[in-house]
């Protein structure tokens, strides 16, 4: 089904895509109370979260494909949340054609374009509690219990049926939490204690046994995911227009993760990553060390000529392993900290065979780094980073044409070959080029990125799978409206192998829209259709079929 933005000028951004929403028939289901048993979720409702909902111990949540889960709107303790407590599991198990959305319950998922696209705060996010190893626990008596938990972000230490519901923590790395993929979240975060926030997605001690993939967090009030430790490991993460990190890492993280995707809006941003190894004020070296790995990443900053926004703080002991991944866009560079920094010396930790590119720091003569330590790990103890232009064929920070987003490298691109190859372990995809895309677009036509035209829907296809010659249905129409004479002429761009079809209404709180001649045949060019106005108001639209 086609989407379009309604406006007043008389060029209209028409984005045909994937329909991801359930529509008026959706029966609203109030979610009230936590959940215990076996619950399952149907595609065919649309779930409320009233308040802090929480999947209690022995109970495990089933989410169908192409189910809508929203959040009440609130602020602080009264805001809306789903949490997955220990012991209990979620199978959130969307698809490609059916992904799962979470967000607000303002938000018409008939009209991508009705919530402005930097909108964030409408509710909470979810949680995720898991009983992987913790080094350092914030809470005091979970710093010396045995195994060490922590208190989910200074909420009270509530027992429900005899569980402690917001703690983390345990001795099991192997731990299974269910199945997140294809998940979609929306506008989220809310600050529930001073300095205390939900982010889009928090992964709190989650073990390796869990499975998290194709996830989207766009437009998050504060980072949009956050791993209080754990060993659970990611593939195809995508963070977009978040306020603050867009991945945060703290507590002795150990999972492996590949291609991540992250975007910085103009308005508000802080670091595309801030890697803790233990919370700060508090770090002792304690172990495990956070010694995460991440290949083919691909961070775009605010722009150089944002202010605040840096790409990497690595500090309080963390030892990450960062390979094949492009970092670019950015105010201020690197900065790794004496306690962090020890494990580069040591090879515990590296930032290797990446690409650094278009950086700008008070005017610093090379702006990729930001003290000492950093300029070290970066050209000493690494020698095969490197500090040029990636390539990637457009940066863009809206969906208003022509600016739109496309991060894959450009033919002739640097990041589309590497000397190192991701291992070829069973979790990893074995590839040799920067970046988290290479011609493949697998954030193509699933995401509300797409949906909202901020990203190109060329080089659409499945991870794993070939790419395919763009859906024409999933590529952006550019529509405009002149006056001839006595007549209309719709404008509109088309794509080879579509079929077009104008058509129009006088009402646009009518059901239906009514056919304007026959259907048109995309050519890749431009294609222009004529009538005569008939001295009455309409709307058009176009609709890719």
């Amino acid at each position: 089904m086609t989407k379009f933005t309604k406006t007043c000028l008389n060029v209209l951004v028409v984005c045909a895509g994937l329909l991801v929403a359930q529509g008026s028939n959706a029966a609203i289901i109030q979610v009230n109370a936590n959940l215990s048993g076996t619950n399952t979720w149907r595609n065919t409702n649309e779930y409320v979260l009233n308040g802090f909902i929480y999947v209690l111990q022995g109970g495990v949540l089933n989410i169908e494909p192409g189910t809508v889960v929203r959040g009440r709107a609130g602020t602080g303790l009264n805001s809306a949340a789903l949490f997955i407590t220990r012991g209990a599991k979620i199978f959130a198990n969307g698809t490609r054609a059916k992904p799962i959305v979470f967000t607000s319950e303002t938000d018409d998922l008939l009209d991508p374009g009705d919530i402005p696209l930097y909108t964030r705060n409408l509710w909470g996010g979810v949680v995720i509690f898991g009983n992987s190893v913790l080094n350092t626990p914030s809470d005091v008596n979970g710093r010396t219990n045995s195994p060490k938990y922590d208190i989910f972000e200074g909420l009270p230490n509530d027992e429900v049926n005899g569980q402690r519901i917001n703690q983390y923590g345990g001795n099991d790395d192997n731990d299974n939490s269910g199945v997140f993929r294809y998940v979609s979240i929306r506008h989220s975060s809310t600050t529930i204690l001073p300095n205390k926030e939900i982010n889009g997605l928090s992964l709190c001690a989650v073990g390796r046994g869990t499975k998290i993939e194709n996830v989207e967090i766009f437009g998050a009030g504060d980072d949009s995911v956050e791993f209080f430790g754990g060993t659970v490991n990611t593939k195809y993460m995508l963070s977009i227009f978040c306020d603050d990190d867009n991945f945060d890492i703290d507590q002795g993280y150990r999972g492996k993760n590949q291609f991540w995707f992250s975007i910085q809006a103009p308005d508000r941003k802080d670091q595309g990553g801030e890697w803790n190894g233990e919370p700060s004020g508090i770090a002792v070296s304690n172990t495990p060390i956070a010694n995460f790995e991440i290949y083919n990443a691909t961070y775009i900053g605010a722009g150089p000529n944002s202010t605040g926004n840096r790409a990497l703080l690595s500090r309080e002991y963390a030892a990450p392993k960062v390979f094949n991944s492009i970092f670019t866009e950015y105010n201020i560079g690197v900065n790794i900290d004496a306690n962090s920094y020890q494990h580069f010396l040591s090879g515990v930790a590296s930032i290797c065979n990446n690409i650094f590119w278009n950086f700008a720091s008070n005017g610093v003569a090379q702006p990729y780094w930001q003290n000492a330590n950093a300029q070290n790990a970066l050209t000493t103890l690494c020698t095969n980073n490197m500090f040029v232009d990636p390539m990637l064929r457009s940066i863009g920070r809206t969906n208003i044409p022509p600016f739109r987003l496309d991060p894959r490298p450009q033919a002739g691109s640097p990041a589309l070959t590497s000397d190192l190859t991701a291992p070829n372990d069973g979790f990893y995809t074995p590839v040799a080029y920067k970046g988290a895309f290479s011609d493949l677009n697998w954030a193509s036509d699933w995401t509300f990125a797409a949906e909202a035209c901020l990203i190109t829907g060329e080089g659409a296809g499945t991870p794993g799978g070939p790419v395919v010659d763009p859906d024409p249905c999933l590529s952006p129409i550019s529509l405009s409206i002149v006056r001839n004479g006595s007549n209309v002429e719709i404008t509109f761009t088309s794509v080879a192998g579509g079929s077009y079809q104008v058509q129009s209404k006088t009402d646009l709180n009518a059901p239906t829209w009514d056919n304007e001649g026959s259907a048109l045949s995309g050519t890749g060019g431009i294609l222009t259709y004529s009538t005569l106005t008939g001295g009455v108001a309409k709307f058009f639209r176009v609709f890719c079929q």
